[in-house]
């Protein structure tokens, strides 16, 4: 219980993270495009090379790619269903292994729609005059993604360190002791 509850709280505070940063960095794509359109786009790295990094690492991060942050809280998600199902409880047993499945075919939907994002902004020739003539985001826009793609890596490599504290928080709220992890 107490590894199931650290891996949602660590899963929440990475989604604040890596969420916001990619919200930001689509925001600041759209914003220097004119559209939404992934097929009007392409070639954005070259014009908005900042931007491009920390979307990046926040499309590594939501795919959970180590040692990113997103990583550290599947990894946890993991453990705590495998660890579920080896309970006595019927229900565990069959439910939480099944639950571990669909996140991992949860995890490739998300590669395929990234990779597709990514590929389809940032990279090859620009595919609209709009694309082609995009510059990079605003100073204060910058500031947050740069601040939100350090929290991600952060949370990723700190996991060591933070991941305790954050099991501290879990094992008092349910009133059971302390896991190391």
């Amino acid at each position: 219980a107490v590894l199931g509850f650290l891996a949602a709280l660590y899963h929440l505070l990475n989604h604040a993270f890596f969420k916001g940063l990619l919200f930001l960095g689509a925001g600041a794509v759209i914003t220097q495009t004119g559209t939404h359109d992934l097929n009007q786009m392409g070639g954005l790295s070259r014009r908005m090379p900042w931007t491009a990094l920390t979307f990046l690492v926040g499309a590594l991060a939501v795919t959970a790619i180590p040692p990113l942050n997103g990583f550290v809280s599947e990894w946890f998600t993991y453990q705590a269903l495998l660890n579920a199902s080896g309970t006595n409880l019927f229900a565990l047993q069959v439910l939480a292994p099944l639950f571990a499945v669909l996140l991992a075919l949860a995890g490739g939907f998300a590669v395929m729609a990234y990779v597709k994002a990514y590929g389809g902004a940032f990279t090859g020739p620009a595919h609209s005059q709009d694309a082609a003539m995009a510059h990079e985001t605003s100073v204060p826009a910058l500031i947050g993604m740069f601040y939100l793609a350090l929290g991600t890596i952060a949370l990723g490599l700190g996991a060591p360190w933070i991941a305790p504290h954050i099991a501290a928080v879990a094992a008092d709220f349910a009133n059971l002791p302390l896991i190391a992890v």
